[in-house]
């Protein structure tokens, strides 16, 4: 490594620290990262002023936070299936082409948004668009996860507080304006995708751990403001490793995205007078929270 390189990397680290300058009564706090990275289609200009047919305004609309392979492309497509209009939210729609397109000609209606979910201004936009163009969800599931392992001697803020922000603040910033457009309809579905991370805090995960503590916390606290008010809130735990394309093997238990697919419409299925506040599950095989 070059003596330039070298500098190059001690100089970002040092960016990367948060700064207090007093400026009179106030204090400005700032740090330098990353920009983060947003990514339209580049076959259209733009998904937000794609809206759906007149006829089918009326139907139930879902939004799901964090569409990859696995999980994400399978809720997706039940979703569309069971004849609701559907709207995915990623960092990069352009990934979620082929996923749409394979919905529009099994006859679904599909919608994307690019937004930085740890971004409350971007949140808001992101569900103002929404509504202006599909109307409000009756359905949100928020299944993003962001994980850097390391112990908790050497792990540097930034990708501490990168964990935190994707895993509990950003459900907190959906979870906030999914129930500011639902209460006044009194009813709602709102899932937190949680992993084994959420009950238990193995060594190595910090950087998961706290944010899925977090999450779990805001899952208990929403369910209870909220159920009164007709809003189902519900932290389903995913205690598994999720079957997918790209992470395949007969060595150990893995959890069918479908079936998994199948406990959410069933939570958002369920009856007022029997919801459920928290749901853990994994294959009949597995071993209990032995994963993260």
């Amino acid at each position: 490594m070059t003596e330039k390189v070298t500098r190059l990397i001690s100089l970002w680290r040092k960016l990367k620290v948060w700064r207090r300058v007093p400026i009179g009564p106030i204090v400005l706090e700032f740090s330098f990262l990353r920009k983060t990275k947003l990514r339209r289609s580049k076959k259209q200009v733009s998904y937000v002023n794609q809206s759906f047919p007149a006829s089918e305004q009326q139907t139930d609309l879902a939004v799901v936070f964090g569409v990859g392979p696995g999980f994400g492309y399978a809720l997706a497509r039940r979703i569309a299936r069971d004849c609701l209009r559907v709207v995915l939210v990623s960092r990069d729609v352009n990934k979620l082409q082929f996923l749409m397109e394979e919905i529009r000609v099994a006859g679904g209606d599909v919608a994307a948004y690019t937004c930085d979910v740890t971004s409350e201004l971007l949140v808001k936009k992101t569900f103002n668009e929404i509504v202006k163009h599909h109307g409000t969800p009756s359905l949100v599931v928020y299944g993003i996860q962001s994980f850097g392992s390391g112990e908790a001697m050497n792990i540097e803020l930034p990708a501490f507080e990168a964990g935190w922000k994707h895993n509990c603040l950003g459900a907190f910033l959906v979870s906030k304006e999914a129930a500011n457009l639902m209460v006044p309809l009194g009813r709602g579905t709102i899932v937190l995708i949680g992993s084994t991370s959420s009950v238990i805090g193995r060594e190595g995960h910090l950087n998961l751990v706290a944010g899925r503590f977090g999450q779990r916390g805001l899952a208990q606290v929403l369910s209870r403001e909220l159920w009164p008010k007709g809003i189902h809130v519900c932290h389903m735990m995913i205690d598994a490793d999720i079957l997918s394309e790209d992470n395949s093997s007969d060595n150990h238990p893995q959890a069918d995205p479908n079936d998994i697919v199948d406990s959410v419409m069933f939570l958002h299925c369920q009856p007022k007078t029997a919801w459920t506040s928290e749901l853990d599950i994994r294959p009949w095989n597995e071993k209990f929270w032995e994963h993260c």
